[in-house]
């Protein structure tokens, strides 16, 4: 089992990859898909994109706080 740290840029590309391989298996044994499970998916897509936004901007404010020491 991979040793991924919660809430981190890894974790949030392995529930995305996972939700590709769910939808690959899906669209085998289904031909359409509910609004009602497409809304579902949306909605955990955007709540993925904000944690992702999330991450980035705290690597960005890490990133600042590096340059700014190496400025000193």
């Amino acid at each position: 089992m991979l040793n991924i740290q919660k809430d981190s840029m890894q974790e949030v590309l392995m529930i995305l990859q996972n939700i590709g391989l769910q939808l690959n298996e899906y669209e085998k044994n289904h031909n359409t898909i509910s609004v009602e499970s497409y809304k579902d998916l949306l909605d955990f897509s955007i709540s993925i994109a904000r944690r992702t936004n999330s991450v980035s901007e705290t690597i960005d404010e890490l990133l600042d706080d590096v340059q700014k020491k190496l400025s000193l």
